[in-house]
């Protein structure tokens, strides 16, 4: 059952508390990133990757072809390929029957 405080009702963040991104000093978080700044414009390397990170996706790795995956899209591509060329001889067969 639920107890007196924990009610449907009262689901959720208590009323004033604080994004934790907003935990952080305003003050702190300023002087952080001005220093940031400073390490990408010397060409601090971890700075530099940092900013990369958090603002590019990461890369996907490659599925290799002789993999079970590589397989596999190597089976429906060929599937396709021979569904689109039955495809085009059925069209050709309806052409000639029109004509």
């Amino acid at each position: 059952m639920f107890s007196s405080t924990n009610q449907p009702a009262n689901n959720g963040r208590p009323i004033g508390s604080k994004n934790k991104r907003g935990q952080f000093n305003s003050e702190l978080t300023t002087k952080a990133l001005e220093q940031l700044s400073e390490a990408v414009n010397r060409g601090e390397a971890w700075a530099i990757q940092e900013v990369i990170k958090r603002t590019h996706p990461a890369l996907k790795p490659i599925t290799p072809a002789d993999s079970l995956d590589g397989k596999l899209l190597s089976l429906k591509m060929k599937e396709i390929e021979e569904f689109e060329h039955r495809l085009i001889n059925l069209e050709n067969k309806a052409d000639e029957t029109k004509k």
